[in-house]
């Protein structure tokens, strides 16, 4: 029996086709079974039998029921599923600790945001405008770009990358990613072999572990030191296909590699016939020094993949980096990616493209290093009484330094005496691959997250917390 409420906002087909369907579900009408016909089931309802027509056809569409030439419409058979109602369950103890944990939070001290301030919004805001008007201009918001994106961004962060980190390519060299992780997932496919194995410093960023197994690749560990990867401890296997560094600013130490272990990475990598993922994550960070050349800059043998991003130097959230192929895997990846269409907004590359052209990205990193030099000195002036019970690792750059205790103590005690006091603070744990090689006493703490007024507030914070250690 169908009901319509005809006062009800819900059109009348879709009452018939809802009803019909529940029936069909329900098993009130059986396999096989025919419907009335839409003249007379009109005339019963007292609707148009447009309507009627209607709600069949999307049941119909939906394979609910079929039309049999000369009978009608017959219903089909429908898998019963077994579905299990559950009522809305309370929040647990875990979660309602969580909420609570995160209402405690006056500081996070993370490396993976920045203050809103730092974006260049009325840059960001004129550009978009103007790169809009321009992509309509061309017909370009409404057709697929190059695999390897805009031809326009890659000019202009060439040009910008041989005057600041000294690499040496062609635009065609150049792949527009939507960050690190893709980059690196790209290159798995490039150049990963079965039963290869990469190598990673030891510590080393964790996320660029994460897309190696994502991607089941076996992962060994070389250590460093304060002059970066040890260079001499690298294995001449046949079976090492590349070594992932960060040698300009090792995440999350902080050291550089120095020049004398840059060329015999080089050599190492030209020997066992391996290849070098270059992050150059945030080396255009340094306050009291010039950039360091990339490692790409001196590579003359094509063994240098050399990876960037603007996550740090703009925002995470507009999801780009950017990967420099030698030629050789440049051409591979043409071959291999050949159906993929690239992936970044294309009117995103235009304002980040304009913003490199114009000078204006040059002068917001300048603005940068000078607001992250500030913060770091008034971390360490704050810290500075009690400098004998503590060590603060950094080279003057980047957003991030590391914090060891001199007195034995593990970290999670001091994160969790931190977060009490509403100052959040991290783990290095999650950055060694061999966890139990990880120093207990070490913490992580970012600074883009915090403004300049604020750190005396957040230090007193972290001594009142940290007492029993300082």
């Amino acid at each position: 029996m169908i009901y319509l409420d005809r006062q009800s906002k819900i059109p009348l087909y879709s009452q018939i086709y809802d009803q019909i369907k529940r029936d069909i579900l329900n098993g009130n009408l059986k396999e096989e079974e025919l419907l009335i016909g839409s003249r007379a089931f009109a005339d019963v309802l007292g609707v148009s039998r447009n309507t009627v027509n209607t709600a069949y056809s999307q049941l119909i569409a939906e394979g609910y029921v079929v039309s049999v030439k000369g009978t009608g419409l017959r219903v089909r058979q429908v898998p019963s599923l077994a579905i299990k109602k559950e009522s809305i369950k309370k929040s647990s103890p875990a979660s309602i600790n969580h909420e609570k944990t995160n209402s405690k939070i006056v500081y996070d001290l993370t490396n993976s945001s920045q203050t809103s301030d730092l974006f260049p919004k009325k840059l960001w805001k004129r550009y978009t405008v103007e790169c809009l008007d321009f992509l309509t201009d061309e017909s370009k918001l409404a057709s697929y770009q190059e695999k390897q994106g805009e031809l326009y961004l890659r000019k202009n962060l060439l040009t910008y990358l041989r005057k600041i980190r000294g690499v040496h390519c062609e635009e065609r060299q150049i792949v527009i990613t939507c960050g690190l992780q893709q980059s690196l997932d790209y290159l798995c496919k490039l150049i990963a072999c079965d039963q290869q194995t990469f190598l990673m410093e030891e510590p080393g960023f964790d996320r660029a572990s994460a897309v190696f197994k994502m991607n089941k690749i076996k992962i060994k560990t070389v250590p460093i030191d304060e002059n970066g990867l040890i260079v001499a401890d690298l294995p001449y296997n046949n079976n090492i296909r590349a070594i992932y560094t960060t040698p300009s600013h090792q995440f999350p130490t902080g050291t550089t590699l120095t020049i004398d272990r840059r060329y015999k990475l080089l050599e190492w990598a030209e020997r066992n016939d391996s290849f070098i993922l270059e992050d150059d994550f945030d080396s255009e960070l340094r306050y009291y020094s010039k950039p360091i050349p990339a490692l790409q800059s001196i590579d003359e043998n094509d063994r240098v993949v050399y990876l960037g991003t603007f996550s740090k130097t703009l925002s995470p959230s507009i999801r780009m980096g950017y990967m420099i192929l030698p030629p050789h895997l440049c051409q591979r990846y043409l071959e291999l990616f050949e159906p993929y269409n690239s992936t970044v907004p294309l009117l995103n590359q235009y304002v980040v493209a304009r913003l490199i052209e114009t000078g204006h990205y040059e002068r917001h990193i300048r603005r940068l290093n000078q607001t992250f030099r500030k913060r770091l000195e008034q971390f360490t002036k704050e810290l500075d009484d009690v400098k004998d019970k503590i060590k603060i690792s950094s080279n003057g750059s980047g957003q991030y330094f590391l914090l060891t205790f001199t007195q034995p103590v593990e970290q999670s005690q001091l994160i969790d005496s931190a977060l009490n006091h509403g100052v959040k603070v991290y783990s290095t744990m999650k950055f060694w691959q061999e966890k139990a090689a990880c120093p207990p006493n070490t913490l992580f703490l970012g600074f883009s997250k915090i403004d300049l007024v604020d750190i005396p507030d957040c230090v007193a914070r972290l001594k009142q917390a940290w007492s029993k250690w300082l």
